[in-house]
């Protein structure tokens, strides 16, 4: 018997096509064949439409004869080339269970109507995809002023290039959607407003220019999903007007990339490209069509730490002597620390109340001078030679300065002797007059056996600036300081007109040139009872000074 015979095909690479086509149409929720489930059609009409933009004559007669052809393959118990029928995703609903181990990746990028590639940009995006086995899907939007023109992305005019990628209608990957129906304005500031509960408690994506990313709050204990924007593969092409031309500062070309495994986990970076159309992910970099990895990144900012309540295996997935940990993955430059100590004992939360006070003696949280001492610790734990250590001075850190501040309680006799110690330091500070002394850097100090050697401590009000080469990112704010005394948030900062990476907010964001990181920390902190958009996820920072999220799946890990 021919080894023809036993595969079913003449041309295997000819077969491979037809089903690769076929299985893309059945996860983009098109019905298999003779076996219509509710979806958008034919995935065999629509394979044969996708391989004839490809450039292969294929009509739907022939994947029929195809289909007949490896059927009968299968039927003799020869090897076939029939498609995955199971892979069909109804529209709407989250896609096909995963194979057992299995992890798949997209990349999801935008395209304007009527506009170029950036052709190098392209090439860069197809060469990764091609790398981490990741299909390449395009979201259009239209940017038309004529008075009666259709603004349709499915009858606009789109790029050569994508047009074998472009989608019009919601796409499942695995458990985030890629909402490529939404044709926003690029010129709209805030391109995610009103779209948090657009997939109604799923992830989305939205295909856009500008670089946006909101937490969408839930019921404790409940998935926090997330809402974000692609980027664009397109080249800037706006109208010279006041909308045209903020558009075109806020224009990213980029993409996102969306990992996901079997157990419903899923991870979104963004991908964000040099004029050059070169990017880096992680340790990877691509330039020139050409894949480079092992590379290290700038800097990584984490979400707020809030010692003692750092669970073990996020502690582990971060900083752990493996060599599978994000510090020893990426190897950093800096990192940046944020809320080092939660100081909880001495909040506003405990003041009163008698009950949480039990509560934190109960879990040997109470002592004041034990939390400097673990956050003294904890800063020897995850030092690096490679990387330069930054603790950034928060609002929960100066919790130390505030009950410092407040008269000593005598009935608390575990914290009244240490109270009375930073008391007499602060006094004698002020009576030698030791310029830019500060009560939380001297305790930390006090309990370090090294003196926080090899540690950089930005104090409130200090600035601490990175990638300058680009135009700099200012990474020694807390962030919950906003402009003229106001309370910090992205908006305000925004309008400082310098890119930002801060914490605070516990729910990662990007706005403008604003980056927040997350928490890492535990999410049930014991006061926010009530719907919570707050997220495990950090910023990090790549030499060319380009930024990206990177969330923690609940398991812990950072990334499939």
């Amino acid at each position: 018997m021919s080894s023809k015979r036993k595969t079913g095909a003449k041309d295997p690479a000819r077969a491979q096509r037809i089903k690769d086509a076929l299985e893309a149409a059945l996860r983009d929720g098109f019905d298999p064949f003779r076996d219509p489930r509710g979806g958008k059609g034919s995935s065999v009409a629509e394979a044969a439409r996708r391989l004839t933009e490809r450039g292969y004559k294929t009509s739907e007669r022939m994947v029929r004869s195809f289909l007949q052809v490896q059927a009968a393959a299968e039927a003799r118990g020869d090897e076939h080339f029939l498609p995955d029928w199971d892979l069909f995703a109804k529209p709407g609903a989250p896609a096909a269970a995963f194979r057992k181990g299995e992890v798949r990746r997209w990349l999801l990028t935008s395209a304007q109507d009527d506009t170029d590639v950036h052709l190098r940009f392209w090439s860069n995006l197809q060469a990764y995809a091609r790398h981490i086995g990741a299909e390449v899907v395009v979201g259009g939007f239209t940017y038309n002023h004529a008075l009666f023109s259709d603004h349709q992305t499915r009858n606009a005019q789109f790029a050569r290039e994508v047009e074998p990628y472009i989608r019009f209608d919601p796409y499942d990957c695995g458990p985030v959607l890629f909402c490529a129906e939404m044709n926003t304005l690029p010129t709209a500031v805030r391109p995610l407003s009103g779209l948090t509960t657009y997939a109604q408690g799923r992830t989305a994506i939205f295909p856009h220019a500008k670089l946006a990313f909101e937490s969408v709050p839930a019921m404790p204990g409940k998935f926090v999903p997330s809402v974000m924007t692609t980027g664009a593969c397109t080249v800037p092409n706006y109208v010279k007007k006041k909308a045209g031309l903020k558009a075109e500062f806020h224009h990213v070309l980029g993409a996102t990339l969306v990992e996901a495994d079997d157990r419903g986990n899923a991870w979104c970076r963004q991908i964000s490209a040099t004029s050059d159309g070169a990017f880096q992910d992680l340790d990877v970099i691509v330039r020139s069509g050409r894949i480079s990895t092992g590379n290290r990144i700038k800097a990584v900012t984490f979400g707020d730490i809030h010692i003692p309540s750092l669970a073990e295996d996020v502690f582990q997935a971060l900083w752990g002597r493996h060599g599978a940990s994000l510090i020893d993955a990426l190897r950093p430059e800096y990192q940046f620390i944020h809320d080092l100590m939660s100081f909880e004992m001495a909040s506003r939360h405990v003041d009163g109340d008698p009950i949480h006070r039990a509560r934190m003696q109960a879990a040997g949280h109470s002592g004041i001078r034990w939390q400097v001492r673990e956050g003294a610790r904890f800063l020897r734990q995850i030092e690096r030679e490679t990387c330069r250590t930054v603790m950034i001075e928060s609002n929960h850190d100066d919790r130390l300065m505030q009950w410092a501040r407040k008269d000593v309680d005598r009935m608390d006799t575990g914290n009244a002797e240490y109270w009375h110690e930073c008391n007499l330091e602060l006094l004698r500070a002020i009576r030698e007059e030791r310029e830019g002394f500060n009560l939380c850097r001297w305790a930390l100090k006090n309990e370090d056996p090294r003196q926080l050697e090899g540690i950089d401590f930005v104090p409130m009000g200090g600035s601490f600036v990175i990638c300058q080469d680009s135009g700099g990112i200012e990474c020694g704010m807390h962030g919950h300081q906003g402009p003229n005394g106001s309370r910090g948030t992205a908006q305000g900062l925004a309008k400082m007109g310098t890119r930002l990476t801060i914490a605070d907010k516990h729910s990662p964001q990007i706005m403008d040139g604003v980056f927040i990181a997350g928490m890492t920390g535990d999410l049930d902190q014991g006061y926010n009872n009530g719907p919570s958009s707050w997220q495990r996820a950090h910023v990090i920072t790549y030499a060319n000074g380009k930024r990206a999220l990177i969330n923690q799946a609940p398991d812990a890990r950072w990334r499939a």
